[in-house]
């Protein structure tokens, strides 16, 4: 490879744009990093009348996407436009046309990666996306890296971090004695105001968006395909402000958390849900728009990461590490990816953990007929609250079996309003 490395970057938007602004403002340090100078050939977009800040050069633009692959002189393509189509196609077309790829894009990665990286490989070419999770942490290169020699245990992330700034901001409602029903509306609505939420923010507070990111951490933590419909996946919209107050007088935070976690069995859970978690665990500090990973493993025993998880910047730094290891190493190993390797999965019904339980009934009797049969599960209780719609209790359950959980508590939502979130 030659001095200078020549890239096509797939999209000037929010993360191109980002990308396109570090080159420019690192230009000196990339180069004294790797000994190359990198040129950036063609920008892809849509429309080429935009005006567009972070390309200072409107004779790179291109709406051609072939110009951008197939140009035979551009080393890199760098896919920056987020979606499935058309950006896994574009991907597919820069591997088999002998190009690096590095991508930020999760959602490729967690249904088409197996394909993609298995294409790579044949192609003698290097596909990268450590941007695809939790921003700017450099956690996919430790996996793959300095911690590829241990036996990883356990990994806990808070990955979505519009999710993670939405529940802060209800949890300083809550604290301000704001309207705990209108908490989480005013939390979206703020975090759409910030940039950090799409006007449509569904594949945020749906948890889709953490449900691609685990499929891509837990394959490369503990060396398995991991199936996107394998992952149990639950949001955060149908929690309250008084969850998260719940969760402070119980000296707990509330998290949307990816888990994967290899059972005694062997076979590999993952999932995606809220999680109450002890203020001593090290992502309770993880607040506003961050993002963090805590890692076990038979080697280091317990580690941390936690970043800035939103934003051009952020992802941005992440695709310029992938295109200095590019520049530095431009050789693939020549084994298979281990990652790609098949097992087995365990559904969330498997496992055994402990719940909160907020349950609001019409008065003290019916809320009388509900504690019953959670008394028998050993559950503990706290006071009892009158609310304009009721009375409200919250308990704490000891370890129970999910499958078994869920179908005890299946008669109580049809007789109140029964709120479970599970506890780490």
């Amino acid at each position: 490879m030659s001095k200078i490395l020549r890239l096509s970057v797939l999209g000037a938007g929010t993360v191109g744009g980002g990308v396109l602004t570090l080159l420019r403002e690192n230009a000196d340090l990339l180069q004294a990093q790797t000994g190359k100078r990198f040129e950036v050939r063609h920008v892809l977009v849509r429309d080429l009348q935009k005006p567009r800040a972070a390309v200072p050069d409107p004779k790179r633009l291109t709406a051609d996407p072939q110009r951008a692959i197939c140009d035979p002189r551009v080393d890199v393509v760098l896919e920056l436009m987020g979606g499935l189509e058309p950006a896994r196609t574009l991907i597919r077309d820069a591997l088999q046309a002998g190009k690096h790829v590095i991508t930020a894009n999760k959602l490729v990665m967690a249904v088409s990666g197996d394909e993609l990286i298995r294409l790579a490989h044949r192609q003698g070419v290097r596909l990268l996306y450590e941007a695809s999770v939790a921003g700017s942490l450099p956690i996919l290169n430790a996996l793959q890296g300095s911690l590829a020699g241990n036996r990883i245990t356990r990994v806990v992330g808070i990955v979505n971090s519009t999710t993670n700034f939405i529940l802060r901001e209800m949890e300083r409602a809550v604290e301000s004695d704001e309207p705990a029903e209108t908490a989480y509306d005013a939390a979206l609505h703020k975090a759409q105001e910030n940039g950090y939420a799409e006007a449509d923010p569904s594949s945020d507070v749906e948890g889709y968006d953490a449900q691609y990111k685990t499929a891509i951490l837990a394959r490369l933590a503990f060396l398995q395909y991991v199936p996107l419909e394998s992952i149990y996946r639950e949001g955060i919209t149908h929690l309250s402000g008084r969850d998260l107050l719940w969760a402070k007088r119980l000296n707990m935070g509330l998290k949307l958390l990816s888990i994967s976690e290899r059972l005694p069995d062997g076979r590999l859970c993952a999932r995606v849900h809220p999680t109450l978690i002890p203020r001593e665990c090290p992502l309770y500090v993880v607040r506003g728009a961050f993002s963090g990973v805590w890692l076990q493993g038979n080697g280091f025993q317990e580690m941390s990461l936690h970043g800035f998880g939103a934003g051009a910047r952020a992802t941005a730094s992440a695709v310029i590490g992938d295109l200095i290891e590019i520049a530095r190493h431009p050789k693939p190993l020549k084994i298979e990816d281990p990652s790609l390797r098949t097992g087995e999965t365990a559904p969330i019904e498997s496992l055994t953990m402990r719940y909160f339980l907020r349950l609001v009934a019409p008065d003290e009797d019916a809320l009388r007929a509900l504690r019953e049969p959670l008394q028998l599960l050993g559950a503990e209780f706290q006071p009892s609250e009158p609310l304009a719609q009721g009375v409200e209790q919250v308990a704490l359950t000891p370890p129970l079996n999910e499958g078994e959980f869920q179908t005890r508590i299946a008669r109580l939502r049809t007789e109140a309003t029964v709120q479970v979130i599970r506890l780490l």
